[in-house]
C-alpha cells in the first residue's frame, strides 16, 4: 500500500483478519459461520505498519459493530506532524468497511495532544474527545471552494 508516496506493509497476527485480508464483510461471514451469530464478537490482533526507514505496532480491537478501538500503540515517528501511521490505519479501516478507528481513553490520556490533532483532522473519532471538547463540526467549505475553481 502507499501514503503520500510513501509505500507500507500492513502485517496482523490474527488469523480471521489475514485470511479475510481485513474487509468487514468478510471478517462478519467467518466470525458467523462460527457460530457467533447474535452474539457480540472481537478480535484482537496486534499490526506492524512497516514503512521503508522504521516501523510501528498496534494493537487492535475489532468489534461486530464495525467499531476499531486502538487499544495500544507505539509510534514510529514522534512529531505529529510527520507521523505516517495514524492515517494508514484509518485509511484502511475505511476501505476495508470498518468505521474510522478510535483510540482508548488511557491512550488519549497519556498523549492527549497527539490524539487531539488526529481527531480534529477527523483522521480517528473519539467518544471521549468529543465529551470532553463537544461533537467536532467539520467545515467543508474550503473544499466547496476548491471544486467551485476546479468547474471553472
Amino acid at each position: 500500500m502507499e501514503f503520500e508516496g510513501q509505500e507500507f506493509n500492513l502485517n496482523f497476527n490474527d488469523h480471521t483478519i489475514l485470511e479475510t485480508e481485513g474487509k468487514y464483510d468478510d471478517v462478519k461471514q467467518v466470525m458467523e459461520e462460527e457460530s457467533y451469530i447474535g452474539c457480540e464478537w472481537m478480535i484482537r490482533s496486534h499490526l506492524t505498519i512497516d514503512f521503508p526507514t522504521n516501523s510501528c505496532m498496534f494493537i487492535l480491537h475489532f468489534y461486530q459493530n464495525k467499531d476499531i478501538i486502538i487499544a495500544e500503540y507505539q509510534s514510529s515517528v514522534a512529531d505529529v506532524f510527520y507521523n505516517s501511521d495514524i492515517p494508514c490505519i484509518s485509511i484502511w479501516a475505511q476501505d476495508n468497511g470498518w468505521n474510522c478507528p478510535q483510540p482508548h481513553p488511557d491512550l488519549i490520556r497519556d498523549g492527549l495532544e497527539f490524539w487531539k490533532h488526529f481527531w480534529e483532522t477527523s483522521v480517528l473519532d473519539s467518544e471521549y474527545l468529543d465529551e470532553k471538547y463537544g461533537k467536532r463540526v467539520i467545515d467543508y467549505s474550503d473544499l466547496e471552494e476548491e471544486d467551485d475553481e476546479d468547474d471553472e
